[in-house]
Parts: C-alpha cells; sequence; structure tokens
C-alpha cells in the first residue's frame, strides 16, 4: 500500500508490479509476433516476406536497493508488521554513502518454465 506521497509501498506491492511489468512486456511482444504470422500467412503467392521472429524473455533480473521500514498494522505489540521501501534518500546518501543508506537488497529471477516442469512430482508410493 503507497502512502499518501506516492514515496513509499508495501515490499509485496513493489515485488508485484516489477513481475507484472514483465509479463506485460511478453504479451506485447506475444501480440507483435501473431499479428507478423498473420501479415505473413497473407502474403500473396511470389511475394517476398520475411517470416516472422519469436521473441521470449526467457530469464529476467530485478535488483532493487531500497531504504526499509517496518509498519505494525494493529496497535498491540505481538500484531502483524507490513515491509514497507521507499527509494533511497538522496541526502542520506550523499552524506553516509550509498552502502550506508540501502536497508534493503532485493533480486528477483523470472524464468519461464515448461508445462511438463510446472507440475510438482508425484510422491513416491508407499
Amino acid at each position: 500500500m503507497a502512502d499518501s506521497t506516492g514515496q513509499r509501498a508495501a515490499l509485496a506491492d513493489l515485488l508485484a508490479g516489477a513481475v507484472d511489468g514483465v509479463v506485460q512486456a511478453q504479451r506485447r511482444l506475444d501480440q507483435d509476433a501473431l499479428v507478423r504470422v498473420a501479415e505473413f500467412i497473407d502474403t500473396p503467392a511470389g511475394g517476398v516476406a520475411l517470416p516472422p521472429l519469436w521473441y521470449t524473455l526467457s530469464d529476467v533480473g530485478i535488483e532493487l536497493e531500497l531504504a526499509a521500514s517496518v509498519a505494525r498494522l494493529e496497535a498491540r505489540p505481538a500484531g502483524p508488521v507490513r515491509l514497507d521501501a521507499r527509494l533511497l534518500n538522496p541526502t542520506s546518501v550523499s552524506l553516509f554513502g550509498f552502502s550506508a543508506s540501502s536497508g534493503l537488497r532485493v533480486s528477483l529471477r523470472l524464468s519461464p518454465r515448461e508445462a511438463a516442469t510446472a507440475v510438482p512430482p508425484l510422491a513416491a508410493p508407499d
């Protein structure tokens, strides 16, 4: 959940947004390839057309360095908490250095899986 200034958000929202951006980019590539396939098929006999290329985002790495804070969701001491993240404060970076300002480093890797390998293995029979 972003705060009123739009400077802070729940880490889960940031990661979900990053993954959604990659998925949308792949969908645009797929739509473009489908359009090119249709154009290739519609080429008249004897016409010259290059076969369409199909691009995939096969291994996407995203690294984020953010300042982090913990927000308590309820007033009670043992209540649930949320990890919030925001961009690094430029003043802190200039005063204390980049590594001293960073509170959180997240590395996210997205790789497609074949349909057959996406199914969890079956349990061994007893």
